[in-house]
């Protein structure tokens, strides 16, 4: 019984799909029609590039790439912002959600080791805005992008130019927002650093790498599956051969790495497929949705992201929305505001409120007062500017 707890408590918005999922199944009959419901070639792609970035995360490829960026800081400010845009970047491609499982522990290591832990609450939740807002300009950068992206008439250039001006200003705040850590030197002198980066304690902080060897060809081979799924997105190579080269050759080559695909996400988006499918056929529930959504879709985002988080929200409202570039915009966006509008951010918290003296509720209220002005400022540039 603990363990079906715990697995709600943990799948918590699984849960929520399956049974509205086993609901909507009571009003439509189930029948051959339900596979219609389900776009597998977001599927495809999807688990393409989880198990993909998974490999690339299990090689170390991106703690190597925080400790080189990191060597380079020499101040609390500096090294902030150092990882800050580094999830800001990284999350435009391996998504944001994998960017803070990859950075966020990095960071809590390096700070407490720094004798900065009084800096990790405000660094912490500042990456994750940072993930949130940086992945929102690609579309593979977080689930809801890559599902809208595979609904919209739109090229790979057209897409990211929707939200480039908002990834701009985002960045641009967020630089201004690490400028609140002070300026103070990292370490008294050039020798302290340089035995703190060669510790061997802190150069083999890979808890992800644990029990896994890590060769430079797997690294080679995944970097070059990687740039499959680039290929894919861009509509070289169909999804379905590209999740099946992934498959045969991630189980030559490691074929653990199968096993940390979030398979749960996959049926997250199988039930909600099913819903909104089964929904688009009960007919009050289409009217009353297509007119509460229809016209008001980047309100209707905003809202619903902050209630069952953007990908859900997604899902949900993109059968009945005449606007998709205003619903992508919104439930980007609506990524910022509560802890519970965006997966990523909870995996950002879960993460912090793991270590030993973590203080919960200082996070909480941080990061509910730096998202709330983060989503104030890009609504009312949306609106002042005219941008669509």
């Amino acid at each position: 019984m603990n363990k079906i707890i715990a697995f709600v408590r943990k799948e918590i918005v699984f849960v929520i799909s399956f049974a509205l999922a086993v609901l909507s199944c009571f009003f439509v009959k189930p029948s051959a029609e339900y596979l219609k419901y389900i776009n597998v070639n977001v599927l495809f792609l999807l688990f393409s590039f989880m198990a993909v970035v998974a490999g690339l995360r299990f090689c170390g490829v991106f703690d190597t790439c925080a400790r080189a960026l990191c060597r380079l800081t020499s101040t609390v400010r500096s090294l902030g912002i150092a990882l800050v845009f580094m999830c800001f970047v990284f999350s435009m491609f391996i998504t944001n959600d994998v960017a803070l499982l990859t950075f966020v522990p990095f960071t809590i290591l390096l700070l407490v080791k720094c004798s900065q832990k009084k800096h990790i609450v405000y660094t912490v939740v500042l990456e994750t805005v940072a993930a949130n807002l940086g992945s929102m300009v690609t579309p593979m950068g977080n689930p809801q992008n890559l599902f809208l992206f595979s609904l919209m008439n739109a090229g790979v250039a057209e897409f990211c130019l929707i939200l480039l001006p908002y990834s701009i200003v985002s960045a641009v705040c967020l630089l201004g927002a690490c400028f609140v850590l002070p300026s103070k030197p990292l370490f008294e002198n050039n020798k302290e650093r340089s035995d703190f980066f060669e510790a061997k304690d802190f150069v083999n902080a890979k808890s992800s790498t644990k029990g896994i060897p890590v060769t430079k060809f797997r690294t080679v081979v995944y970097i070059a599956l990687f740039v499959l799924c680039i290929l894919c997105v861009f509509d070289f190579i169909s999804s379905f051969v590209l999740a099946c080269i992934i498959a045969v050759v991630i189980l030559i080559v490691q074929r653990e790495i199968l096993l940390k695909v979030d398979y749960i996400l996959l049926l997250t988006f199988v039930c909600f497929f099913i819903f909104s499918g089964n929904i688009q056929n009960i007919p009050f529930i289409k009217a009353m949705l297509e007119k509460a959504v229809a016209g008001h879709e980047f309100l209707c985002g905003i809202l619903a992201s902050q209630v069952i988080s953007n990908v859900p929200a997604t899902l949900l409202l993109s059968p009945f929305a005449l606007d998709l570039k205003e619903l992508l915009i919104a439930v980007d966006l609506g990524g910022l505001g509560t802890l519970v509008a965006s997966l990523a951010s909870l995996i950002s918290y879960k993460l912090y409120a793991n270590t030993e003296g973590a203080q919960g509720g200082k996070f909480i209220k941080i990061f509910t007062l730096v998202n709330v002005i983060f989503i104030i400022v890009l609504v009312a540039f949306k609106i002042l500017s005219g941008v669509n």
